[in-house]
């Protein structure tokens, strides 16, 4: 024990106490975390006739994607269409989520909102539901600037204490993640990694030659998710994993990546070409789960895009079977 202590003291006073508590930190939540790796599904909202949360219907749902073998799930993502819900709601969505799950796989809790109070305030109902870490996307319609971005995101991480997996998607909140904006953010030891839904593949080569260890790239694409794997990311965080599952498991594995990969490509093609949400709880009902209400100002499928979503099923053959 006075071993122990001499060495402490003397880390403490050559000035690498805190670059050793920081990587002792950041180890601990890697091992802690590690079951973020693998298909994490963020899971769609199911509402009723009337526009209410189904909250039954959410609890059913969530079973069915965990007797699909999925890795973790996302509560309140943008496949949920969590920009839709009212704090209230919210909470009923995760709270439902993590009842029904039970402890079985780890549960994130989307993040966002259009300024850092109202991240706050969800990030708080996160920690309070217990939820396994965050998806913090940046503030929607502001368009801060990097320093504010990253301000933005040290207040919203640091306040929750959770494990967070950032999600950069431009195209939805006006803002992306630059090198600029993450590299004051690379050392906070509760920031993991970050789902790459930009589009833009350039962007994995970024991240692993200037934070490989400590801001990990997730796949955020569906078809493009080749490029992901080929450059050995680990964890996918995939909306159409909702409807295809077994598919994006088959992606996952080196084995038959390319034949599930082939096999689901059209559908993956026709969902990411617009009306991202409506047609993944589209292909949901043809796969015997349905899931025709969603939130104003989104409308259902019309029946003419159904059956062609119904046809590209039918020739992605066993990669694409019912869900139930």
């Amino acid at each position: 024990m006075f071993e122990l202590a001499v060495e402490f003291a003397q880390i403490y006073q050559s000035g690498r106490f805190e670059q050793t508590l920081f990587k002792a930190t950041r180890k601990w939540l890697k091992e802690i975390t590690v079951q973020f790796d693998g298909l994490i599904v963020p899971v769609i909202t199911q509402f009723d006739e009337h526009g209410q949360v189904d909250a039954k219907g959410v609890a059913e749902f969530t079973e069915i994607l965990i007797g699909n073998g999925v890795n973790g799930l996302v509560a309140c993502g943008t496949t949920g269409e969590a920009y839709a819900l009212t704090l209230d709601e919210r909470q009923l969505v995760i709270s439902t989520i993590q009842k029904q799950v039970a402890g079985r796989v780890p549960v994130l809790s989307g993040v966002g909102g259009m300024a850092t109070n109202a991240a706050l305030e969800q990030a708080a109902l996160a920690k309070r539901l217990e939820c396994d870490g965050l998806m913090l996307a940046g503030p929607a319609y502001s368009l801060p600037t990097d320093d504010e971005l990253t301000t933005h995101v040290e207040t919203v991480v640091n306040a929750a204490g959770l494990p967070t997996i950032l999600y950069d998607y431009p195209a939805r909140v006006g803002v992306s993640f630059s090198k600029e904006a993450l590299m004051p953010l690379a050392d906070n030891p509760l920031i993991l990694g970050i789902k790459e839904a930009s589009g833009d593949l350039s962007r994995i080569d970024m991240l692993q030659t200037n934070f490989a260890g400590r801001i990990d790239p997730v796949c955020g694409a569906d078809v493009d998710s080749l490029a992901f794997f080929a450059a050995g990311v680990k964890s996918w965080i995939g909306g159409i994993g909702n409807a295809l599952p077994k598919a994006h498991l088959g992606i996952m594995d080196p084995q038959t990546r390319e034949e599930a990969h082939a096999a689901v490509k059209p559908l993956l093609e026709n969902i990411e070409s617009g009306r991202y949400i409506a047609k993944t709880k589209a292909l949901m009902g043809i796969l015997g789960v349905p899931s025709n209400f969603l939130r104003g100002p989104l409308k259902p499928l019309d029946e003419k895009s159904i059956n062609e979503m119904r046809e590209q099923r039918e020739r992605a053959g066993d990669w694409a079977p019912n869900l139930v």
